[in-house]
């Protein structure tokens, strides 16, 4: 057996945050898992969703109630499905291959660390007829599940639909599986369409379509689910970029994440209901090009059952499915053992790096003595980068505490108070500074180091990550009162509490970002918000505007910034008032500087992307 004795100050400040009472004392707990109980029998076809239902005791249930970890396998090598949460089901739908799945949960008594466990075997069946293709409905009624034949060792494989006249979309590319079939889901059609669906196989330079085409109608769209209105003040002219037929548009609630085309058409979408039960905003934060979805969600961890606002990190599939999910609190226990602080929240931003691991933002939350950022002590909210390896475990941290001047208060003030919209929990104080605020991360291939965008003090940072070797120090911070000078002519060239900053096309040059433009309007009263690209000389430390789009509206919170295949450049207002409330969005695409090609109008946005299918997010 297991205990934990007295508890550090660090491990106190998380047992006050998670709400676990007297959880430093020596416990014991006996834990066993009696079922794990699947809602089909096996086996079940491929891409078939069964839920996992665990039953556990424990013999001290006193200390709390469990937490449970699912994971699946094949040959006895395990991967995480969802780390530890008070959840006792999981919904698991593979498509990944055709065979018997090792299904293992994991119950624990988070105060004595007691576990108990039980592995199930699970048999999953192909959907291949007659050993050819065969294209089927899922659940999403805009999304198929298309299934090929295997295919050689050292080729690669993809799936292809099209509507008659129509140009293909492609999926993503993957190594052939030479003894099972190949499964993939077709995303990014219309309601109540026919579609020819197909697989192509590359073998070196030589590409091979399958023998036949099979159709596929999609479904309806759901009655039971209000779509977010969009409308066009400018819809697509001949300067738009030909390439970019597809927006994905983060609408935050009462809507949810949609992709449509350029029409405004639906031609996919994640709905709030049962996958978010609290019902609140769904955070996209990156398109993946595997035809997956990483999201930040609220829901319940591994600790406090009260605590869900953005709690959630979660990988979907596009038909909806969790690939992957863990939480806060089981991330800040991974934390309050690597010597830091414990997290609140993941917010803003998630992104994998090139390794396949993964950077998240964590609020963080402190007491800072007298004199810091007050006459008496305060609480104040700053950031965390946490990386987490492809299992979904924290290896890397930094602290905003530990390498940001605290003393250099939030430039407008800003506070938080617990329940504030665009404010993590707030569990030591009624009201705390909300220092930093930091919203994007952006991994720069050259020299492996992480720029954040930290939107309350109107900078970009640039860290010594090294892809985890370096040493967390602060190499520049470019903005107003930065290491940078700025070339312009403007009166007020530089960004103020911007979104989405990064640069382009894998370089270390072409900076896009959204300047929301909230200190810039403290001094030019009535300023717009802009989309801005600038030329950046790390060496000489100089920054050159190269674009400063007035965009006709301010958008105080949220907002996107993208360069197109064409040399166009998008950028989103997330959030304005439009002739009074209620507030909307705007994708707005701009030719030559200034010229306004494209703009799509919907509901509140936290981003939004131009893409040319689902299947290839940007370039950066």
């Amino acid at each position: 057996m297991k205990h934990i004795g007295s508890c550090s100050h660090r491990l106190l400040h998380f047992v006050a945050l998670v709400g676990l009472g007297g959880a430093c004392a020596p416990l014991f707990a006996l834990v066993q898992v009696q079922q794990l109980t699947p809602s089909l029998t096996s086996p079940q076809p491929l891409g078939t969703t069964v839920t996992w239902t665990a039953t556990a005791t424990d013999t001290n249930s006193a200390l709390g109630p469990l937490s449970y970890q699912f994971k699946a396998g094949m040959g006895g090598t395990f991967i995480s499905l969802r780390d530890f949460s008070l959840s006792s089901s999981f919904d698991f739908s593979p498509i990944q291959r055709e065979g018997v799945y090792q299904m293992q949960v994991i119950a624990r008594n988070l105060a004595s660390g007691e576990t108990g466990s039980l592995t199930v075997n699970f048999t999953v069946t192909s959907r291949l007829v007659g050993g050819q293709a065969a294209v089927n409905a899922t659940a999403h009624p805009l999304v198929a599940l298309f299934s090929a034949p295997p295919c050689p060792a050292g080729s690669f494989i993809s799936a292809i639909f099209w509507q008659p006249a129509g140009t293909f979309t492609r999926t993503n590319w993957k190594a052939c599986n030479p003894g099972v079939s190949n499964n993939f889901y077709l995303a990014g059609m219309r309601a109540n369409q026919t579609y020819n669906t197909n697989y192509q196989v590359a073998t070196g330079t030589n590409i091979t379509s399958g023998p036949k085409n099979l159709p596929f109608t999609t479904g309806a769209l759901p009655t039971g689910i209000t779509f977010p209105t969009i409308t066009l003040p400018v819809a697509a002219t001949a300067q738009a970029d030909p390439t970019q037929t597809t927006i994905l548009h983060d609408f935050l609630a009462p809507s949810f994440p949609v992709a449509t085309d350029l029409s405004g058409n639906v031609i996919w979408y994640y709905p709030r209901g049962a996958a978010n039960p609290t019902g609140e905003n769904t955070l996209v934060t990156r398109l993946l090009p595997q035809g997956t979805v990483l999201l930040i969600a609220n829901g319940v961890g591994a600790s406090n059952p009260s605590q869900t606002l953005t709690q959630i990190l979660r990988l979907i599939d596009l038909a909806g499915n969790t690939v992957r999910e863990t939480n806060a609190s089981r991330i800040s226990e991974q934390l309050l053992a690597m010597g830091t602080d414990p997290i609140t929240a993941i917010h803003h931003e998630a992104i994998v790096l090139p390794n396949g691991n993964t950077a998240i933002f964590g609020s963080v939350e402190r007491i800072v003595p007298p004199g810091v950022q007050g006459a008496g002590p305060v609480d104040v909210i700053g950031d965390m980068i946490v990386v987490l390896d492809t299992n979904w475990q924290v290896v890397w941290f930094w602290n905003s505490f530990d390498y940001l001047d605290n003393t250099r208060k939030a430039l407008l003030g800003e506070t938080c108070a617990n329940g504030q919209p665009g404010c993590p929990p707030v569990n030591l104080a009624a009201i705390a500074n909300d220092w930093t605020h930091s919203n994007s991360i952006f991994y720069q291939h050259l020299d492996g180091s992480l720029m954040i965008s930290v939107r309350h003090q109107d900078w970009l940072v640039k860290i010594d990550y090294a892809n985890g070797a370096g040493t967390k120090n602060i190499l520049w911070r470019l903005g107003l009162g930065g290491d940078f000078a700025m070339s312009s002519g403007d009166p007020y060239p530089w960004f103020s509490h911007q979104h989405d900053a990064g640069f382009e096309n894998g370089g270390n040059q072409i900076l896009t970002l959204f300047d929301n433009g909230n200190t810039r309007r403290t001094v030019i009263p009535g300023a717009n918000s802009r989309g801005q690209t600038l030329q950046i000389d790390e060496v000489n430390k100089t920054a050159t505007l190269l674009e400063n789009v007035d965009l006709g509206v301010f958008a105080f919170a949220l907002g996107a910034a993208q360069r197109l295949p064409n040399g166009n450049y998008m950028y989103q207002p997330g959030i304005f008032p439009f002739g009074g409330f209620p507030t909307f969005s705007q994708t707005i695409e701009i030719f030559g500087g200034t010229t306004q090609v494209l703009n799509m109008q919907g509901p509140v946005s936290y981003r939004s992307w131009m893409l040319s299918s689902l299947y290839a997010p940007p370039l950066t």
